[in-house]
């Protein structure tokens, strides 16, 4: 058996990214921006969730306060106020949900209960559950932020290498050896996987070499998503 990680050709070019695109084309309501947009939104939804709750906020305000921002964000009225110098979409949320009204939030509070419009899929039985299992009570509000960022690129990112797997029907290989690409068990056991697979064991430790690397490209272009240009 070869190695059965997929060829991935590298990245030529930074641009564009959704983050980019959404920074060149803010002022201008276009659909290319607003898919973008919408697809960051739908990924980065949980930081802000973490952020919330650790802040204080029940379930409902924190999902109401959450689509709230959002509304916000892609009509347009945040993206005004983005500074393509400091270049982040990380930077852009934190910010800015800080700088919520609160007030036009609570006065529209009743309102959303009644009948919002949907603007991200929260999912709140499973971010609810997600941010007890993950969020430790002695973290800040911004800790609990960066921590749950994190988390989300590296689930994004992994999900990505998953079925990069899956598609050149290696997702026996994916099972066996994604466990040990953060280093968890390291070198260990693989003659028992090469067994398993069918394989030798010199051609699994070279099978999980690439994996490693290839996840390593996965995060950066994940992370790439979120910035405005290769030096953020």
């Amino acid at each position: 058996m070869e190695s059965g990680i997929p060829e991935i050709a590298p990245q030529k070019s930074f641009e564009p990214t959704r983050w980019s695109l959404v920074l060149r084309a803010r002022a201008e309501d276009t659909v290319d921006r607003r898919v973008a947009l919408e697809e960051l939104c739908r990924a980065y939804w949980y930081p802000l969730y973490a952020f919330l709750r650790r802040s204080g906020r029940g379930v409902e305000d924190a999902q109401d306060l959450a689509q709230d921002f959002f509304a916000r964000l892609l009509d347009g009225q945040l993206l005004e106020k983005a500074d393509p110098a400091r270049g982040k979409f990380r930077t852009l949320l934190l910010s800015g949900l800080k700088h919520l009204d609160a007030d036009a939030y609570r006065a529209t509070r009743a309102e959303k209960r009644g009948g919002r419009v949907e603007i991200v899929s929260l999912g709140s039985a499973h971010a609810e559950e997600r941010w007890h299992a993950d969020t430790s009570p002695e973290l800040s509000p911004e800790r609990a932020f960066d921590r749950a960022w994190a988390d989300t690129v590296m689930d994004r990112a992994s999900q990505q290498l998953k079925a990069e797997f899956a598609a050149a029907d290696q997702a026996a290989l994916f099972a066996e050896l994604f466990p040990r690409v953060n280093g968890s068990g390291g070198d260990d056991g693989l003659a028992d996987v090469a067994r398993r697979l069918g394989s030798t064991e010199p051609a699994v430790k070279m099978a999980l070499s690439r994996m490693r690397r290839r996840f390593g490209d996965a995060l950066r272009a994940e992370v790439a998503q979120t910035v405005g240009s290769r030096g953020d």
